[in-house]
């Protein structure tokens, strides 16, 4: 029996809450259809070559384990974080933030124009034989966020509040190139104004923000 169209498109749309993980949006839980996914992709005829450099003793197996177990550790990465990551390249919403850091005791409301964050993440798995490393095995983990009214409230160059009117996604997967889990658009919900127990702070120099980040952004 078809399920009725509205419970369909609720399995679409994920509300963006202060804990949202990049994992929530891939659903990378441990036994789901997602990991069952990255195996299927993990053993794609593209990936032929990626198997030949790793050693016959080495069973493929456990190469995708340990993809795996390296993909859900990086799927703990907050959303909110994520974002973050891309909003301080605008500096409009920078000078906001200078503003907040010089009035402490004043919330600064950031107003952000319609736009698009492209986040890349760039975890890797090392294979290790006789205790060296012989090969690694580096992956993308790519995000695509289309961002529309978009509203910010900052303390202390913290953000402390959001509330947006529309955020589609999409998200991908890759190793060696090779697409192993893509998400197609979907849109995420926030229900009217969010505030956040933990506040997300903003760096002020471009330099300080991108030290060991991880995160790779732009919008």
């Amino acid at each position: 029996m078809a399920k009725p169209e509205g419970e369909n498109a609720k399995k679409d749309t994920a509300v963006l809450t202060e804990d949202l993980s990049l994992g929530d949006l891939f659903a990378l839980a441990r036994g789901g259809v997602a990991e069952t996914d990255i195996k299927a992709g993990l053993g794609a005829e593209e990936l032929t070559e990626l198997r030949k450099k790793v050693p016959k003793m080495i069973s493929w197996t456990s190469i995708q384990e340990g993809v795996t177990d390296s993909l859900e550790e990086t799927m703990h990465v907050s959303v909110l974080s994520l974002l973050a990551n891309g909003w301080k390249h605008y500096s409009k919403f920078m000078e906001d933030v200078k503003r907040s850091r010089g009035s402490p005791e004043m919330e600064i409301v950031s107003v952000l124009a319609d736009h698009s964050i492209h986040s890349t993440l760039h975890p890797h798995v090392d294979v290790r034989l006789g205790g060296k490393t012989v090969h690694e095995i580096a992956f993308d983990v790519g995000l695509v966020t289309t961002i529309r009214g978009l509203v910010l409230g900052l303390k202390k160059g913290e953000i402390v509040s959001i509330e947006l009117g529309e955020c589609e996604w999409t998200g991908k997967i890759a190793v060696a190139e090779v697409d192993v889990l893509e998400r197609k658009l979907k849109k995420l919900t926030l229900p009217g104004h969010l505030r956040l127990q933990h506040g997300i702070p903003i760096p002020c120099g471009r330099e300080e923000a991108l030290t060991g980040s991880g995160l790779g952004s732009e919008s």
